[in-house]
């Protein structure tokens, strides 16, 4: 069972409407709200726990805050009394501002907007949430006796599951305010604390670095050590210098002077010619190494080695054309992107795939307004990996590839349909959308 059955087993249709009748709102928003609160905490912490600190943050909190379930296995007579739930909401409100610093006001913005209830209903909705969130967590971390890194690992497991159960409309949205994007396609995973007693203990014990400092005796002895040492090598220099010039004197003494020949590139060239002319003496140039022109080196069949990739046309840029360039026509527009394909069952795309991305890199740098929304569509998942979450993990496989390639990621949405059947279809009645994926011009 996922931490999100367990999620719906604790917030009853009784509890929801507690919850409702205290901020305020109707029931089926407030459902609604903290549905999305409860996938936007679990994806914050996973985000959270990517890195060392917030391994050990997160650790502490569950440690020091007592969150041992006793508030979710009776979370309905919890929320008769007021007062102890606007603890609640307070303890929670605290906890997320250190978890997850400066996102609260996005995170209540988001899903007011998504769920439709006031901005206040939504922070006190966003502090409840995670205090159930803690509570759900900590009592795993009890039971199993989990360390921080077991924390982590617990929260990333839920990492599919949580692509399949976010609807599709939240998605793209909860990514960006998120912050989600390596998460949610497998790149990023949880960092992992130190073995050893600092990895056992809650809070980390600083200790300052060791120095050596001199006394101040030492600090005259050496201090004198030194100067004898570099008096000493500064007199070894001068006798040898001294020397050198004495033997290079008596060995070309009545010599002509001749010009050296200079073998370096470029002015050095031109520098051993101007001097060999103004003495008078021929330069042998054969010895001269010339600078070859800065040219790309090429194979045999022509390509320049070190050359950019030109794009492989695949009719894109024939389609989008004279799409965006007409401002009659509108926004919204859906094109495939053909020539993108994935192995069976996995994120490895095929060998041409690469080039169908570079093009529609070309047709977004030449159109620097455009935005566009990827859409996945899958129907070769398995059990380990469903449809939906294949299809979303491989357009962000898509998305990863443009952004690496210097498109802003505000550009770029993705989001993965599975076999683009609606959960409420009757069985039957509508065709899987063949394995593919497309993108829609949000803004031309």
């Amino acid at each position: 069972m996922t931490l999100f059955n367990e999620f719906a087993l604790i917030l009853t249709p009784d509890v929801l409407s507690r919850i409702a009748a205290y901020i305020d709102e109707p029931t089926e928003k407030t459902s609604r709200a903290t549905d999305a609160l409860i996938y936007t905490i679990v994806g914050g912490l996973m985000k959270r726990t990517t890195t060392e600190i917030g391994v050990n943050q997160l650790y502490k909190y569950l440690q020091k805050g007592n969150y041992t379930g006793s508030v979710t296995d009776n979370l309905e007579g919890v929320l008769r009394d007021p007062a102890h739930t606007n603890t609640l909401i307070t303890q929670g409100n605290d906890v997320i501002s250190h978890l997850l610093p400066a996102m609260k006001s996005s995170i209540a913005s988001m899903v007011s907007g998504y769920a439709g209830v006031r901005n206040s209903s939504a922070i006190s909705l966003l502090g409840l949430t995670t205090t159930i969130v803690l509570h759900v967590l900590g009592k795993h971390t009890r039971e199993r006796k989990l360390d921080a890194n077991g924390v982590a690992s617990l929260l990333f497991a839920e990492r599919d599951a949580l692509v399949t159960a976010v609807p599709d409309e939240l998605m793209p949205t909860l990514i960006e305010k998120i912050g989600l994007q390596q998460v949610v396609a497998g790149v990023a995973g949880p960092a992992r604390r130190p073995d050893g007693e600092s990895a056992r203990t809650t809070d980390t014990v600083m200790r300052p670095p060791v120095t050596y400092e001199l006394t101040d005796a030492e600090q005259d002895d050496n201090g004198s050590l030194a100067k004898w040492g570099i008096g000493a090598l500064i007199a070894l220099l001068i006798g040898i210098g001294g020397y050198y010039v004495y033997q290079n004197t008596q060995e070309h003494a009545g010599e002509e002077p001749a010009a050296t020949e200079i073998s370096t590139l470029g002015d050095s060239i031109q520098t051993a010619d101007t001097v060999a002319r103004s003495l008078a003496v021929p330069v042998d140039t054969s010895k001269q190494i010339r600078a070859a022109p800065a040219t790309a080196a090429t194979t045999a069949t022509g390509m320049a080695v070190g050359a950019p990739p030109t794009p492989v046309p695949n009719g894109l840029s024939l389609q989008l054309t004279p799409y965006l360039a007409n401002p009659t026509l509108p926004k919204g527009r859906v094109f495939p992107l053909s020539g993108v394909a994935f192995l069976p069952g996995s994120l490895s795309m095929t060998a041409g795939s690469q080039a169908a991305i570079n093009e529609l890199v070309t047709v977004l740098k030449t159109n620097p307004v455009l935005q566009i929304q990827l859409i996945g569509f899958a129907t070769d998942g398995s059990a380990g990996l469903p449809n939906k979450t294949l299809s979303f993990k491989r357009v962000n496989v898509v998305k990863q590839q443009i952004v690496s390639a210097g498109i802003d990621y505000l550009r770029v949405d993705a989001i993965g349909r599975g076999t683009g059947i609606s959960p409420k279809a009757i069985p039957g009645t509508v065709t899987p959308v063949p394995t593919k994926i497309e993108f829609k011009v949000v803004v031309k």
